[in-house]
């Protein structure tokens, strides 16, 4: 087909207004300032995210369904669940189904036939400090690259913006899970084959998948959560990813909130810092409130296989969180492949051109072949 032109000087801005992207151009990146609405792409990470690549799935989604892509975006959650708790209405799941090429050779036109054969998938989860979604770069893009390996990929747009926002981010994961199995035979995916994985605050979610209180083997339980009240939990069944990766997660919300303590009230880390605690343990946030997130005190050896990634360089969150869930899945036994580069900084994505690039290629292999030895850390 014929796309839609994209350059690194265009802005996010005109992606959203393109008509080009339908209604999937909405989650390109979700509760935008005017500083990200005017960004231009080139700022973003024109080549390092994917855009070209990315753009072009979603313009051939959009253009698909004659319905501006509308059919791949699934509201997860009953009309009489939104009705009760109205802000799960915002929750969505983009479905990227997997590429089928007809020919051997490569041509522009690629398909998903009825008969094609069911495929494993991938749920991505975007990051954002649960206060908005950077749906394309951790997302859109992530789920285009995994279509061309021939895998079918869905993109998870949680609950954000409140304080305290936990658990209600952790139960649309589970929800999204639990969404895809019901709805196997339409999506042609293979049921209880998948990896999961995330960025960041969305890698903060994959994270808990598997962990001893909000995993996919807890049981319905009310958690103490200090001056944040009681969390009650009621997780649907669903079943253990196969593997899970994780870029440039933070796993230790307690030194963040340790190191917070040690700043002079004037301090501007504080801006960033205290939003994402009080999103997490509540705007009176404490040690109590903290605790039930804190993922290395709740995982064991059952901890499925894993893939980290993150760069020396990241001023965002710091890469010593990489390194820690590096050293204790050492200590558990558990397989798994630590990536560290040195340059490249937060938010990169696919990390085309930095030393991290192939990371996905490798996560896949990682996760389809068991065979596959872990590197050195």
């Amino acid at each position: 087909m014929n796309y839609s032109p994209v350059s690194p000087q265009m802005t996010i801005g005109d992606l959203v207004k393109n008509p080009a992207y339908g209604l999937l151009s909405r989650y390109i990146f979700t509760y935008m300032t005017p500083d990200r609405y005017y960004a231009s792409l080139d700022s973003l990470g024109f080549k390092t995210a994917g855009f070209v690549p990315g753009l072009h799935r979603l313009e051939e989604l959009a253009a698909s369904d004659r319905q501006g892509g509308s059919s791949y975006i699934h509201r997860i959650y009953s009309a009489e669940d939104c009705l009760a708790n109205y802000d799960k209405a915002a929750v969505a799941l983009l479905h990227f189904p997997a590429k089928i090429r007809e020919t051997a050779s490569f041509s522009s036109d690629i398909q998903t036939p009825a008969s094609a054969p069911c495929t494993p998938y991938v749920l991505v989860i975007p990051g954002g400090a649960f206060n908005r979604q950077w749906g394309f770069i951790e997302g859109q893009a992530i789920a285009a690259a995994l279509n061309e390996m021939g895998y079918t990929a869905f993109v998870l747009y949680y609950r954000t913006k409140q304080e305290p926002l936990m658990p209600k981010p952790i139960e649309d994961m589970h929800r999204a899970v639990a969404y895809i199995e019901e709805h196997a035979a339409s999506f042609q995916i293979q049921k209880g084959h998948y990896m999961i994985g995330g960025f960041s605050a969305g890698a903060c979610l994959a994270q808990e998948i598997a962990s001893d209180n909000f995993g996919y083997a807890s049981r319905p339980a009310v958690i103490k959560a200090g001056s944040a009240g009681q969390i009650s939990w009621k997780p649907e069944a669903i079943p253990a990813p196969e593997a899970i990766f994780l870029a440039y997660t933070a796993c230790s919300n307690m030194d963040s909130y340790y190191r917070l303590q040690k700043l002079p009230a004037d301090s501007p880390q504080r801006a960033g810092m205290s939003p994402f605690l009080r999103r997490i343990g509540g705007p009176a946030f404490d040690e109590q409130s903290l605790e039930p997130f804190e993922i290395l005190r709740h995982i064991d050896s059952s901890y499925p296989k894993t893939y980290l990634l993150a760069n020396e360089d990241d001023d965002v969150v710091p890469v010593v969180n990489t390194r820690n869930f590096d050293a204790k899945l050492n200590e558990l036994g558990v397989a798994h492949i630590c990536r560290i580069g040195r340059t490249g900084g937060h938010s990169f994505g696919l990390g085309i051109g930095l030393e991290l690039e192939g990371w996905l290629e490798e996560a896949v292999q990682f996760w389809q072949n068991t065979n596959l030895a872990p590197a050195a850390h």
